[in-house]
């Protein structure tokens, strides 16, 4: 007994440093970065058209701030032009070797154009007040400057030592520079424009679209721009537009603004975005338009990503933690390094640069050295670390699990687990197939009452007519005497449920039959979340094609009133369905609330408009209330209480009724109250209502999904729901929702 005991102990042990140890052999990848210093308050430009860095010093000393410039060859070098200005400079920009634009804060932002000895030859103030708002150059392009102030756009021309201004674009909410100009997102009427500015200042390129969400970015190529937008801040939506075609491809991603990156290889856009799973492991995927997707598993250490970019060779991603660089050739990782102090550059957009021999990570707040170290023997230094150290002890380890490999199937401590909660159902039937041991789940399951004797055959205790399968299943494992697995449906109380059952036969030390050990696990809430899982991702689809298909529809330009009436009803009818497959959603994926202050009779009213007069002419829907401002996610809230609503119009059977949504509130709950005049609900409903899946019009294509997303949406509140309602007299439905003012 003891020798079996110590056999598995040696094996298992074996198995935990073996798996530990590959994790930390992650870590090895052909180069690796490490922080040699950290620079703060200090903006670093890496001038590539003159091959120099300009370093920017911003100080408090003087009652208006003053700044130094320094300007040098390369990071380290101490040896450069110091300049010294009154000024607090926002930004700068080389015209030319001789000679750079600043943007300063004073009474109004200015742009002062400047030599290398320190003297300014002209100076511009631009058409606003100071509003703390920093004043940032977009690029250069001959004799035209790009510069972002607030939300405007100018361009800034230098001719003769003299500045002038013009407004190239207002209202934006993204820029980019490019090339020969730059991109931009601007609103426009009652949705948005994306535009394309050249380098004389021109506007080129013009695409109207429908609004995405709040915040945006821009990435592009020499053919492709990609625009990204959330509204949540935990997942993306985008739109490709080929610039050769003019065709835009709807897209969407799971992740954040600063998880996507796109590139160009061989003239086609290269995207890359960042997903975690449920276990927090992170895995980097790169789609090529059109072509496959390739998916990265990085180091579980990296935490909140910072940044992402691609530059066609090397895709960095940077983590408040460390750094990941994949080769964009090979889609392999070549470092995975951490890296500390990266969290105070958070929200700055901190992005990797290497000028001659530096590696440097640059962002507004500072600026951080890098020194790395090339490891051409990092796949022997994993090698080792996984295996090196273990391998004599891994042989010893396998000579005595095949010594013993037959005691491996025994269960020793079988009478201490039988009872341990998650067990599931245990059965131990002897060598001559009677019923030895059995725990209490597999009694309750099996209808056993505590009083019925043991030691009898197997066929004795299972005899209930929707048992005959798992006999059978009992019957035909013991005459094998091998492991056995099979799924069985059984009927526990008034439920059906779904078990994996298995079998393990015993032996003893001469091999002799011992008996099997038969172990039920109920998996009828893991196929309910499977379930689940899969409506959710063909919703997830349908909401892609839905997206494009009310796109268009709400682009179509249509004259005639009959057809413009019949293109409402199109857009109705699509966002209807877009309501119905963000409900699946809801209920398929385990999101958090996001939540925000809001008004309960603004959100009351946001429910009630939402129904179409024309669609439910039988119903009077009204709403009332008290106004009281408190926390919830209001998306999501309004997702639930239009379900309830929508519950109390079908409960009309398209007879005249009222259908009220109304708000109130005391001390620690906000109260949502839908009330309607429909026929009301029974006992039986009432109670197995909220039940996943009930519905009481499967006959008319029901799922019950609505009842869930109403549950669904309770519970991210920590809230609850209650029901009052009886046949003839209507239902009210109740959403009680705890009262936060405050995060």
């Amino acid at each position: 007994m003891m020798k079996r005991c110590n056999a598995h102990i040696v094996c298992w042990i074996y198995i935990f440093f073996s798996v530990w140890t590959t994790g930390i052999a992650q870590e090895y990848y052909p180069k690796v970065y490490s922080a040699k210093g950290r620079i703060d308050e200090q903006t670093v430009f890496v001038d590539v058209r003159f091959d120099r860095v300009i370093k920017v010093k911003r100080s408090s000393l003087l009652a208006d701030g003053n700044s130094q410039v320094y300007i040098s060859n390369t990071f380290s070098s101490e040896n450069g032009i110091s300049l010294s200005f009154p000024y607090a400079i926002q930004d700068i920009i080389s015209i030319d070797k001789q000679h750079c634009l600043i943007s300063v804060d004073g009474q109004s932002p200015r742009v002062l154009l400047i030599d290398l000895l320190g003297n300014v030859l002209s100076t511009l103030d631009l058409p606003f007040s100071s509003n703390r708002k920093k004043s940032i150059f977009l690029g250069i392009h001959d004799s035209l400057a790009f510069i972002v102030h607030d939300d405007n756009v100018f361009g800034i021309s230098f001719t003769k030592n003299l500045l002038n201004s013009r407004l190239l674009a207002d209202e934006t909410l993204a820029t980019q520079h490019i090339a020969n100009g730059f991109h931009c997102i601007r609103k426009s009427g009652g949705g948005h424009v994306l535009r394309t500015v050249n380098a004389k200042g021109n506007i080129i390129r013009e695409i109207p679209f429908s609004p995405l969400g709040v915040s945006y970015r821009i990435h592009s190529t020499n053919h492709a721009i990609l625009v990204l937008s959330t509204a949540t801040g935990t997942s993306t939506n985008a739109f490709l537009l080929d610039i050769n075609t003019g065709k835009q491809t709807m897209m969407f991603f799971p992740g954040t603004l600063k998880t996507i990156a796109m590139w160009e290889k061989d003239s086609i856009p290269m995207i890359s975005w960042l997903t975690e799973n449920e276990k927090s492991e992170k895995t980097i995927n790169i789609k090529q338009q059109g072509g496959s997707t390739t998916s990265i598993a990085i180091p579980g250490f990296f935490a909140k990503t910072l940044s992402a970019s691609g530059n066609g060779t090397m895709l960095q991603y940077l983590f408040d933690n460390g750094i990941c660089l994949i080769n964009c050739n090979a889609l392999a990782i070549e470092s995975a390094s951490r890296i500390g102090n990266m969290k105070d550059f958070s929200d700055t957009d901190p992005h990797l640069i290497m000028f001659k021999s530096d590696n440097i990570i640059v962002s507004p707040k500072g600026y951080m050295m890098l020194s790395m170290v090339e490891d051409p023997f990092w796949w022997l230094r994993r090698f080792a670390e996984t295996s090196g150290k273990l391998l004599f002890l891994g042989l010893i380890c396998i000579v005595i699990f095949l010594s013993y490999r037959h005691y491996s199937r025994q269960k020793r401590f079988l009478e201490a687990g039988l009872e341990l909660s998650g067990m599931g159902l245990i059965l131990y039937l002897d060598n001559e197939g009677r019923l030895s041991k059995v725990n209490s789940t597999a009694k309750s399951v099996l209808q056993l009452s505590s009083d019925v004797p043991l030691h009898r055959p197997i066929r004795y205790y299972v005899n209930k007519p929707h048992m005959a399968e798992l006999l059978n299943f009992f019957q035909e494992a013991f005459q094998a005497r091998k492991p056995m697995q099979h799924r069985i449906t059984l009927i526990d109380g008034d439920s059906i449920k779904e078990y994996i059952w298995s079998t393990t036969p015993l032996f003893g030390f001469a091999g002799t039959f011992a008996g099997c050990i038969f172990s039920g696990i109920d998996i009828t809430a893991e196929l309910e979340k499977k379930r689940l899982t899969n409506w959710a991702q063909l919703a997830h689809d349908m909401q892609t094609n839905l997206s494009i298909i009310l796109l268009n529809a709400q682009q179509l330009q249509i004259i005639d009133e009959k057809n413009v009436q019949r293109q409402r009803k199109i857009l109705g009818q699509i966002t209807l369905l877009m309501q119905r497959v963000r409900d699946i959603v809801t209920v398929g994926r385990d999101e958090d609330a996001q939540l925000s202050l809001n008004d309960a009779l603004v959100i009351c009213r946001n429910v009630i408009q939402e129904f179409d007069d024309q669609l439910y002419p039988n119903a009077h829907l009204s709403y009332g209330g008290k106004q009281v401002m408190f926390l919830c996610d209001p998306i999501k809230l309004t997702r639930g209480l239009r379900n309830a609503v929508e519950n109390g119009i079908r409960a009309l059977h398209k007879e005249e009724g009222t259908v009220d949504l109304s708000c109130a509130f005391d001390d620690s709950h906000v109260y949502f109250r839908v009330k309607d005049s429909g026929i009301g609900m029974d006992e039986f409903t009432r109670e197995n209502m909220m039940k996943p899946y009930f519905t009481t019009k499967k006959s008319h294509g029901g799922y019950g999904i609505g009842t869930m997303v109403m549950q669904k949406v309770a519970e991210l509140h920590n809230g609850r729901i209650d029901i009052m309602s009886e046949p003839g007299k209507g239902t009210i439905i109740t959403f009680t929702i705890p009262k936060l003012i405050s995060e």
